[in-house]
């Protein structure tokens, strides 16, 4: 059994508490927020779990771990005082805000034997697996690039940036794509239209070794709202649009052949097969998914170490934002 609290109750702390609450092997204790009218609603929900206004007061308790859903600027202090009294720790996207305090997160947790796991979400999609399984099939041939599209007119913030609010999704999906190898280098573009400084879309290009490419587009004042991914391979591509319910997932049996002499042949396919995606939550499986690890000693997919390596990039790319798109090694 594993005695959990969490650490924030507002906009995505609710539904980690749903989850956590559900889970068999998990014994929900506390729930800590500074905002009084949340923990009166975790209350209401949840008359068996203690709730708190002071963090460390949770922290500072018997739970084994704890989940860290506050806001991004929070994380790194929190997850850190969280190691250091010996609990395991799930910390929400992005896990800090610099990579050298990422760095060493990762190695507290590795010095404490606790298991540090990061909220990359989409990679406990059952859409992202499949694309994976293709890839690693060889169904795709060799992958030359991977686009990701993530924009609404959604809900646009003056403190942080559309970069480290929305990307990180995208920017996990891409390395875990590429087997978590790291990019060569990086350029990102992007424009600020509601609050001076704080940008409100961005164009982030990843080049890897071997000639290939991933691209992310994230924009919070968009008409519509679209989240897909497209990967292409050197026999095959493949599109998934995450439209909740009725998300597809399509492989196109097409490519184009460079035939030597400098012509090419087109292979076409009009009718793509289209894949039956697993109903199952993707945050409930990243929940289940921690536990397992916990109780388990197992590695997680999204561990410290893949937080750190998005985090090493976003600070790339906000340096490369500073200067209109400079290449920035990595």
């Amino acid at each position: 059994m594993l005695h959990l609290g969490v650490i924030g109750a507002g906009y995505w702390g609710p539904n980690l508490i749903r989850n956590f609450a559900s889970i068999d092997d998990v014994s929900l204790e506390q729930v800590a927020d500074i905002n009084k009218a949340a923990l009166e609603k975790i209350k209401a929900d949840y008359p068996g779990v203690r709730t708190t206004l002071d963090p460390h007061e949770l922290l500072a308790s018997d739970v084994d771990a704890v989940c860290i859903a506050t806001s991004a600027p929070t994380h790194y202090e929190l997850t850190r005082e969280a190691l250091l009294q010996g609990k395991h720790v799930l910390c929400e996207k992005p896990l800090t805000l610099k990579s050298e305090e990422a760095q060493e997160l990762v190695q507290l947790s590795d010095e404490r034997n606790l298991t540090l796991m990061v909220g990359h979400l989409m990679l406990y999609h059952p859409a992202i697996r499949k694309i994976k399984e293709l890839i690693d099939s060889g169904k795709l041939g060799d992958l030359l690039y991977v686009n990701s599209i993530r924009v609404n007119l959604g809900i646009a913030r003056s403190n942080e940036n559309v970069l480290w609010s929305l990307t990180p999704h995208d920017l996990s999906m891409i390395l875990y794509l590429f087997d978590n190898e790291m990019p060569l280098g990086l350029s990102a573009a992007g424009q600020d239209f509601l609050t001076p400084g704080i940008e409100d879309i961005v164009f982030v290009s990843l080049f890897f070794a071997a000639n290939r490419l991933g691209h992310v587009r994230a924009s919070w004042i968009d008409p519509t709202k679209i989240r897909r991914l497209k990967v292409a391979g050197s026999k095959g591509m493949v599109v998934f649009d995450d439209v909740g319910a009725d998300s597809t997932l399509k492989f196109y049996d097409e490519w184009i052949e460079p035939k030597g002499d400098g012509g090419f042949e087109h292979h076409r396919n009009f009718t793509p097969h289209v894949y039956e995606i697993e109903k199952a939550e993707p945050l409930r499986l990243e929940c289940e998914h921690f536990v397992q690890c916990v109780l388990e000693g197992k590695k997680p997919l999204t561990d410290g170490r893949n937080g750190l390596a998005v985090v090493t990039i976003l600070e790339r790319a906000q340096a490369s934002l500073k200067e209109k798109g400079a290449y920035k090694s990595l």
